[in-house]
């Protein structure tokens, strides 16, 4: 053993002798020692250690700082992660939020579309059956007007012709017969016609009715899309 260590031992004997040796504070477990003779052994007690102890002892010290400096470093960025995390999931939640008030958007704009197109497809079919039945019953009236003229002609020549003949009441009476009949045809082609355009307008509200309820149908297949979406 070294001289060196041998004189930190000695030391440390005195240190330890010094405390044993001391006297107690009455009444206390604490002794009463000489503070500047306890502060010079223990000066000289480090001025006799090793230098390799003295270099492990700043080893430590710098090791300490190293770990401290790596621990507010991990602590760093573990708070810069967290940030960027939160603002990661903030972003995908403001561009989610974004993507579904577009969806909403477009699919309102859509369904308003079509109620507008429905209702042009409902008014064109209604103007177009009030044409149709306007035109019908012009035309019906005109069948009419005609018969009656063509009947006022018949009994005109009638009696005109019963003027010149004998049996004035037979003419009248066969010529009031044609004029009956022709009326009564004209009637029934009258209603024929128009059981036609009663027909043709049932066939065109039908049509407009299936339009609209295949444009209704897409709708709600649209709106399911973007609940489930959603």
């Amino acid at each position: 053993m070294s001289s060196g260590k041998l004189h930190t031992f000695e030391l440390i004997d005195r240190l330890i002798l010094m405390a044993e040796q001391a006297k107690g504070i009455p009444l206390t477990n604490k002794m009463m020692i000489e503070r500047e003779e306890v502060i010079v052994l223990l000066r000289r007690i480090y001025d006799s250690l090793p230098e390799d102890v003295k270099q492990a002892r700043d080893l430590l010290s710098v090791e300490k700082q190293i770990i401290d400096e790596a621990n507010s470093q991990a602590h760093q960025t573990v708070n810069e992660a967290n940030a960027l995390a939160k603002s990661t999931v903030d972003s995908a939640n403001a561009q989610a939020q974004s993507t579904v008030d577009s969806a909403n958007t477009q699919a309102k704009n859509t369904v308003e579309s079509a109620n507008s197109q429905a209702q042009a497809t409902l008014a064109e079919a209604q103007s177009r059956a009030s044409e149709t039945l306007r035109s019908a019953s012009d035309q019906a009236n005109a069948m009419l007007a005609d018969a009656q003229a063509r009947a006022n002609a018949i009994l005109s020549d009638a009696q005109n012709m019963a003027q010149k003949m004998v049996s004035e009441s037979e003419i009248i009476a066969r010529a009031q017969a044609e004029a009956q009949e022709m009326l009564e045809s004209t009637h029934r082609d009258c209603e024929d016609y128009s059981l036609r355009v009663r027909s043709a307008m049932n066939h065109l509200m039908e049509m407009a009715d299936a339009g609209l309820s295949q444009q209704l149908d897409s709708l709600r297949a649209l709106r399911q899309d973007i609940a489930s979406n959603q």
